[in-house]
């Protein structure tokens, strides 16, 4: 079975997310499979990471994610393999060009981060109908907590090394007096970010079962707060930042971080990926 080698023309395009729900699609199927990273750029460590923690182990089936550009190196590397292409609807043009530059070796296309106005049928990427056509997707888009606590330079509890945990639908604490608990239930929050002289908005947010808490200002928080935070093992971020400064902070980071392969994630791709014929970009090239 040759290599398939996921390839997009800027980083950050998706390729691990696809090259995740490929080997998930293949493993439910009955097919083993290898998860690699090529190469040594930016990204190249944190991707390293997310297929560990998805048990990258070995396999009958090759998946390998190369750096963003042009594969043809790894074309070179890797005799036989195909190339699956993944693009966003800004980057489309780029992919074609090099869907036409790998001629018989394209298996397919993805494209991510499409608009409901760019159509079931996506881009075309000469000739090739997309494999899947992922649309904006806010829980693939979320930034694992990792990137969270750096950006916020914050002070964090109960958020584990090396544990994909996605920072989910995040919702901002009301200001007013507003009942906290129906307000979170109702905006099905996932993640809360609130001042830190909010003490009772803070208890209504882990009550409603937010998995994180982001508390922004600086202030000392109540102690029945924190053992609350400890009871529940609620990740706890502690940010000097102000709450608009921390919310510009957290949003610059969504679909713009590796994807975090926490729980939801799987599953949402899972669900995505439910009709691909992911076997099919293993043939061999005509």
């Amino acid at each position: 079975m040759p290599a398939l080698l996921i390839a997009a023309p800027t980083p950050l395009s998706g390729k691990t997310t696809v090259a995740v729900a490929c080997a998930r699609a293949l493993a439910k199927s009955g097919t083993s499979v290898s998860l690699e990273r090529a190469g040594d750029d930016a990204n190249a460590a944190a991707d390293r990471r997310v297929f560990g923690s998805i048990g990258s182990g070995s396999g009958d089936a090759r998946i390998i994610e190369v750096p963003a550009g042009d594969p043809s190196a790894a074309l070179k590397e890797h005799e036989g393999a195909r190339v699956l292409i993944v693009a966003t609807p800004e980057t489309a043009a780029e992919a074609t060009a090099i869907a036409k530059s790998v001629g018989d070796a394209l298996a397919g296309a993805v494209l991510n981060r499409a608009r409901p106005s760019d159509g079931e049928g996506g881009a075309d990427y000469a000739g090739i109908a997309p494999l899947a056509v992922i649309l904006e997707d806010e829980r693939l888009a979320a930034p694992g907590l990792d990137a969270v606590v750096e950006v916020l330079k914050a002070e964090a509890e109960n958020v584990a090394e090396n544990a994909p945990h996605s920072l989910g639908r995040l919702v901002i604490a009301s200001i007013a007096a507003d009942p906290g608990q129906t307000y979170f239930d109702r905006t099905r929050a996932e993640s809360v970010i609130v001042r830190s002289d909010k003490p009772d908005l803070q208890l209504a947010a882990i009550n409603a079962g937010a998995r994180c808490l982001i508390v922004t200002g600086g202030l000392p928080v109540l102690s029945y707060v924190r053992d609350r935070v400890a009871e529940d093992e609620t990740p706890f971020l502690s940010t000097g930042l102000d709450t608009k400064g921390a919310v510009e902070a957290v949003e610059a980071l969504y679909g713009a971080t590796a994807f975090t392969a926490d729980a939801e994630g799987l599953s949402r791709l899972d669900e995505l990926f439910a009709g691909a014929d992911v076997g099919s970009l293993f043939a061999s090239a005509a």
